[in-house]
């Protein structure tokens, strides 16, 4: 009978509490095609989700020779963020690939103009943009 890979580790359980309560809300955003608004905190519990993925991923490899870790070049970093300047955070950043708007409360703000990102042109026209907040229920009805 085989025995199963076992990994040690050191988890702080109010830490790790609150890191699993953003992802079961992360989650839930996702499976109703919402926007992700970003609470005071959030970047630090992702950042420490991301250490502990880690620390899973170099005991899998050091341990049991499992290859899950990610090629240094394929790990996001400021230095390196091949993400286009529509998907970037900033005042008209919609949290939707291509759409270039005006968001608050992840809906669209009222009387704000939706474009599509003219750098990466996911969308073929603003009309086409407008449609697809629509779609995803981020704009009026």
């Amino acid at each position: 009978m085989n025995q199963p890979n076992q990994y040690v580790m050191c988890i702080d359980g109010p830490l790790f509490r609150s890191q699993r309560a953003l992802l079961i809300r992360l989650a839930d955003l996702a499976r109703k095609k919402q926007l992700y608004e970003p609470l005071p905190g959030d970047v630090d519990l992702l950042e420490g989700l991301l250490g502990l993925t880690d620390a899973i991923a170099d005991q899998a490899h050091d341990r049991h020779g499992i290859d899950c870790l990610l090629a240094a070049e394929a790990t996001p970093s400021a230095e390196n963020d091949d993400r286009c300047e529509c998907e970037k955070p900033g005042y008209f950043c919609s949290g939707v690939p291509g759409i270039v708007a005006r968001m608050e409360n992840g809906r669209l703000a009222e009387g704000a103009v939706v474009n599509r990102c003219d750098l990466c042109q996911r969308y073929p026209s603003d009309g086409a943009a407008f449609e697809k907040l629509r779609e995803l229920g981020h704009g009026p009805p």
